[in-house]
């Protein structure tokens, strides 16, 4: 962890963030009508954050996979079969990250939204395990982010319960 970056995988992982967070608000704002809409009307667990507390979160936490997926992305080669791994479990993790939000919010799916968190919960270990010893790096920077969908699986897995209907 001591090397320093050089001028361009700085600018390289300035990129990386810069897409990432691109895509994360256009994802945003495809399922902005639906969390004003029939979300906004869901029986809320008692821990549920205030909304204004997602986007802010998911800014950092992006920035974090997105620095992640770079040191991922740049050893994929030097890591013969378990860098292309690394690379096919990062793309399987974001797969299941971006595509949430489209079964959760705009398919009103609950319980398919909370197997879905666990699914990729389940990637986010196995990503972090297989990178902490080539790539501590990387694992550090997915700490924070599977821990907050830990807790997002938790909140999913509640609303699901409350709002399960008779």
């Amino acid at each position: 962890m001591g090397k320093r970056l050089s001028e361009s995988r700085i600018l390289q992982i300035i990129l990386w963030v810069a897409v990432f967070e691109a895509v994360s608000a256009a994802i945003g704002y495809i399922t902005r009508p639906e969390v004003d809409g029939w979300y906004a009307a869901l029986v809320r667990p008692w821990f549920t954050p205030p909304n204004f507390v997602f986007p802010v979160m998911w800014t950092l936490l992006y920035a974090l996979i997105a620095a992640a997926g770079f040191y991922i992305w740049s050893a994929r080669g030097g890591g013969g079969a378990a860098g292309k791994r690394r690379v096919y479990l990062f793309a399987l993790y974001m797969a299941l990250n971006w595509s949430w939000s489209f079964i959760f919010f705009m398919g009103g799916q609950l319980l398919a939204g909370f197997i879905w968190i666990i699914a990729m919960n389940i990637v986010a270990v196995a990503l972090v395990v297989q990178c902490w010893h080539p790539l501590r790096r990387a694992a550090f920077l997915m700490l924070p982010p599977l821990a907050w969908t830990l807790f997002a699986a938790v909140l999913n897995g509640a609303f699901w319960w409350l709002n399960r209907g008779g």
